[in-house]
């Protein structure tokens, strides 16, 4: 069972340099051939800046195998009480409020809204749901995502 006391807690701010490089690899593994993502021109005759980055980008910010976010998320979940090799992704939406490009310098704080125990048909289960809110360089929420993670004991 996890720790309900960290409800309301709130990550330490991450950053996240978006990368052209990232947004092909992304676009790479779902699949998707969508100029918009792959090639710059393209995405300039189609009226914007540089490659535009899928919708699901964000979820790199924190959760980049390699990065320090990542680390610092799965360390919190492990102070939680879950087991990270027992963790599903459950569900994501975005609230966009612009794209994201490359370039794009985002500041992000992630929120823990609500933990809640299901008993499911293999054992019981914790539903931990976030919330988190990026800004660019200049400042301007571009996405708020929230979440719901599934920790299996």
């Amino acid at each position: 069972m996890l720790d309900r006391s960290y409800v309301g807690k709130k990550l330490p701010l991450i950053r996240y340099q978006v990368d052209a490089s990232k947004i092909r690899e992304l676009a790479l593994a779902l699949g998707d051939d969508n100029p918009l993502f792959t090639d710059k021109a393209a995405a300039q005759a189609a009226g914007y800046p540089d490659l535009v980055a899928p919708l699901t980008f964000p979820s790199l910010f924190r959760f980049w195998g390699g990065s320090a976010a990542g680390a610092e998320t799965r360390a919190l979940l492990q102070e939680m009480g879950a087991n990270v090799l027992r963790i599903l992704h459950g569900e994501e939406q975005y609230e966009y409020h612009a794209l994201l490009h490359p370039g794009d310098d985002i500041t992000g704080e992630l929120e823990i809204l609500s933990i809640e125990r299901k008993e499911g048909s293999s054992g019981a289960m914790d539903m931990v749901r976030t919330q988190a809110t990026y800004r660019n360089q200049r400042g301007e929420t571009v996405v708020i995502a929230r979440a719901t993670m599934v920790v299996r004991e």
